[in-house]
C-alpha cells in the first residue's frame, strides 16, 4: 500500500498500454451521455472542421481516469478525490487514435484540518499517438498517512 509519505513531487508514471478509440466506443458512450450529431454520426462529423467522428470531452476524461487506475503498480491509500482544476480540452480524440496517459505529482502537503491525511495534486495529460495533448487537468486527492507503528 502506498501512503502519503511514499509520494513525492516529481513522481511520474505513464500508462504502459495505449487505449485505441473505436467508432463503437465513441457511439456507445456518446449516444448515452453526449448525443450531439458529430459524436454519434460519421456523416455529420465529416462536415465539421475535425472532418471525422470524434468523441466528447467527458469521454476523453473517463478514458484518462481508466488509464490512471490501470497504471498503478500498487494500491494507494486514497480516501477520496477532492476535485479537478485547469481542465483543458486541446485536441479532439478521433476514431483510430491511440491514447496514453502521463501523470505527475506536482504538490504534496499534510492536511491542516484532517489529522492523519495528506493532499496530493497531480497533473494528468492524455495524448494521442501523434503526441498531441487531448486533455490535461490537475487533480487533487486526499491520501491516508502511514499508520503509526505500535
Amino acid at each position: 500500500m502506498r501512503y502519503f509519505e511514499d509520494i513525492s513531487v516529481g513522481d511520474a508514471q505513464e500508462s504502459s498500454k495505449d487505449y485505441e478509440l473505436t467508432e463503437d466506443d465513441i457511439v456507445s458512450f456518446c449516444s448515452k451521455w453526449d448525443p450531439l450529431p458529430f459524436h454519434v454520426d460519421a456523416e455529420a462529423a465529416a462536415v465539421t472542421p475535425v472532418g471525422k467522428l470524434f468523441t466528447s470531452a467527458i469521454h476523453s476524461v473517463a478514458i484518462a481516469i481508466r488509464l490512471g487506475h490501470q497504471m498503478q503498480t500498487e494500491p494507494t491509500a486514497t480516501v477520496m478525490g477532492l476535485g479537478w482544476d485547469e481542465v483543458r480540452f486541446q485536441t479532439p480524440a478521433c476514431v483510430g487514435d491511440r491514447l496514453r496517459l502521463r501523470g505527475e505529482i506536482i504538490e504534496t502537503r499534510e492536511s491542516a484540518s484532517k489529522p492523519g491525511l495528506g493532499i496530493i495534486r497531480s497533473l494528468l495529460t492524455l495524448r494521442n499517438h501523434r503526441g498531441q495533448t487531448v486533455i490535461s487537468l490537475k487533480a487533487a486527492a486526499l491520501i491516508r498517512q502511514r499508520p503509526a507503528q505500535s
